[in-house]
């Protein structure tokens, strides 16, 4: 699961006002790189840098049946580094239309490289209150079927890779309002925050809706050659049959109006992921230290 990278990259949330500056978000235009860390058994507790991933709003605004929507470009490679691609190369990528007005979800597309090639689209069908996913030769039934003729045109998928896409999963919103990762993330950015609020929340990811608390700080970030005011977004992800938290993950959100993602980072058995926004860095700050890491593999950061 992509905290799995996409996920752990990807996990933000709504927080209601705040004495801060609201951002602007999405930005056309806009486009941010990071460069991810790795350290667990698979490198021997050091540190490596493992993948470059962009972040890039497109210029114009797209369109999903009568909705203007932003198209988000999300890209992640590990092929700069040679370590990296001996460990385990991949290939992301995600693309997401989020409705510009209300800033949920419509339709998004992905694809991962590893030792296999997957592909998925995910339609969040509003009016009904569903969230579909398609993938390559997959059924979740005998009458699953294909997505709506509509969002081929939308998506510009191949005619070969779009015919080969099948129902494999269809869950209903019930009162939730449910997000994918690049709108989660252009929602935090687009609303004030303010130190100790607390909000639940939940995502689609494919295969089922995944519950999320998520509460507030405020620090100054120095890290990686930051030295600037953030707010501190720590999400634990919640199990549904006991309600414990459980896979926290931190984010660093510039304390300004830009409201960039500067840092995100967890910790888990098999080791420990960073990523560190690139676009803007001063480069003459120092680093700290990285977070000791154990057990297992990469392989559970990277799978689909």
């Amino acid at each position: 699961m992509i905290v799995r990278i996409e996920a752990l990259i990807l996990f933000l949330g709504l927080i209601l006002a705040g004495s801060s500056v609201a951002a602007k978000a999405p930005v056309l235009g806009e486009y941010l790189e990071y460069t991810l860390k790795f350290r667990g058994v698979v490198t021997g507790f050091v540190e490596l840098d493992i993948a470059k991933m962009t972040m890039a709003v497109e210029r114009k605004m797209g369109h999903v049946d009568d909705n203007p929507a932003y198209v988000t470009n999300l890209q992640l490679t590990t092929e700069p580094y040679r370590k990296a691609e001996m460990l385990y190369p991949v290939r992301l990528t995600y693309r997401s239309w989020l409705d510009a007005h209300k800033l949920y979800p419509l339709v998004a597309v992905k694809s991962l490289k590893t030792r296999e090639h997957k592909e998925a689209l995910m339609w969040f069908d509003h009016t009904q209150g569903e969230a579909y996913n398609y993938q390559s030769g997959k059924l979740d039934s005998d009458e699953a079927g294909k997505p709506p003729v509509s969002l081929k045109q939308i998506t510009e998928l191949p005619d070969e890779q779009w015919e080969k896409l099948l129902q494999t999963h269809r869950v209903a919103f019930d009162g939730s309002e449910a997000l994918d990762y690049i709108s989660f993330l252009h929602r935090l950015r687009g609303m004030p925050l303010k130190s100790g609020t607390q909000l639940d929340f939940s995502t689609f990811n494919g295969e089922k809706l995944n519950a999320y608390h998520i509460k507030v700080g405020q620090e100054r970030l120095v890290r990686a050659g930051w030295n600037r005011p953030a707010f501190k977004v720590r999400l634990w992800e919640i199990d549904p049959e006991n309600g414990k938290r459980a896979n926290k993950v931190d984010l660093w959100l510039s304390d300004d109006e830009e409201r960039l993602l500067l840092r995100f980072y967890a910790e888990r058995a098999f080791g420990a992921m960073e990523g560190i926004l690139d676009t803007g860095r001063p480069l003459d700050g120092e680093d700290a230290g990285f977070s000791e890491a154990t057990r297992t593999s990469l392989e559970s950061y990277l799978g689909f």
